[in-house]
C-alpha cells in the first residue's frame, strides 16, 4: 500500500474512533440531574458487569463514591485496559482535571455491586475562584483543586448543627443519617430544577443547592450520626 493509501486508512480510523465517543452528558450511565451555566450534577450508575460507552471529559469534575465501592478498570482509545482499580470508600471524593486536556475513556464494573458515584462538573473555562477556604464547626476541608473545594461535615450527639456561608455556589450532598438543610428559598427562576433552601435530606444521595454568598444551616435529625459532603464550585 502506498503512502496515500496508508493516510486514508489512518484518517478513516480516526474518524471511526471519534464517532464512537459520546459527550459525557449523552453517556447513558451518567445521568444529568441538574445543570446551569456554571456546573452540572450527574448521577453515575454502572451495573455489575457493565461497561460505559467511550465518553469525553472536557471540564474538571469531582466524583463522590455513594456505596462501599467496587473494583473497576478503565480503557482509553487505542490503549489496553488498565489494571483493576480498588473500590472507593463511601463518601470518598476524587477530583479529575480535564479542562485544557480533553480525555475520553470507558469504564467497566468488575465487582459484585453497582459502581455508583455522585458527580459535579465545573463548566467554567478557567478563572476559578481564589478565595479562602471555609472555616466552620464540624466542617473539615477534605480536598481542593483549582475548580473545587470539598468539605466533610460530621454531625451527631456532640454537635448537632453547624452554620456557614459559602462564597461560591455549593452542592450539599447527604452521605448518611438525616439532616435539615436551612437556607434561603429564593432564586427558583435561576435554578428551576435544583432543590434550594429549606429541605429535609433523609436518603443518601439527596442534595441541595446553596447559592454563593447565602447562609446555610445544617441540623441533624434524630439521634444517629450525620455525614454531609459539601462541594464548592469555584
Amino acid at each position: 500500500m502506498n503512502a496515500l493509501g496508508w493516510m486514508s486508512v489512518l484518517v478513516m480510523g480516526m474518524a471511526s474512533l471519534a464517532a464512537a465517543q459520546v459527550p459525557l452528558s449523552q453517556e447513558p450511565r451518567h445521568r444529568v440531574v441538574f445543570e446551569n451555566a456554571q456546573f452540572r450534577v450527574l448521577d453515575v450508575n454502572v451495573p455489575v458487569g457493565d461497561t460505559t460507552l467511550d465518553h469525553l471529559h472536557d471540564f474538571d469534575i469531582v466524583t463522590v463514591s455513594m456505596n462501599g465501592g467496587t473494583a473497576t478498570r478503565v480503557q482509553s482509545p487505542g490503549q489496553p485496559w488498565s489494571q483493576a482499580r480498588p473500590g472507593r470508600a463511601l463518601g470518598n471524593a476524587v477530583v479529575a482535571e480535564y479542562f485544557g486536556k480533553t480525555t475520553s475513556h470507558r469504564i467497566e464494573n468488575l465487582g459484585t455491586i453497582p459502581y455508583q458515584l455522585f458527580a459535579v462538573e465545573n463548566r467554567r473555562q478557567g478563572d476559578w475562584s481564589t478565595g479562602a477556604a471555609l472555616s466552620a464547626a464540624a466542617t473539615t476541608l477534605a480536598t481542593e483543586s483549582r475548580a473545587f473545594r470539598v468539605y466533610d461535615v460530621r454531625l451527631g450527639r456532640d454537635r448537632s448543627q453547624t452554620s456557614h456561608q459559602h462564597a461560591v455556589p455549593t452542592v450539599a450532598l447527604l452521605i448518611s443519617g438525616k439532616v435539615m438543610s436551612e437556607g434561603t428559598e429564593g432564586k427558583p427562576g435561576a435554578n428551576p430544577s435544583a432543590p434550594v433552601g429549606l429541605k429535609q435530606l433523609d436518603q443518601p444521595g439527596q442534595w441541595v443547592f446553596v447559592p454563593g454568598g447565602e447562609s446555610h444551616h445544617l441540623v441533624a435529625l434524630g439521634t444517629g450520626d450525620v455525614r454531609v459532603v459539601e462541594i464548592e464550585v469555584r
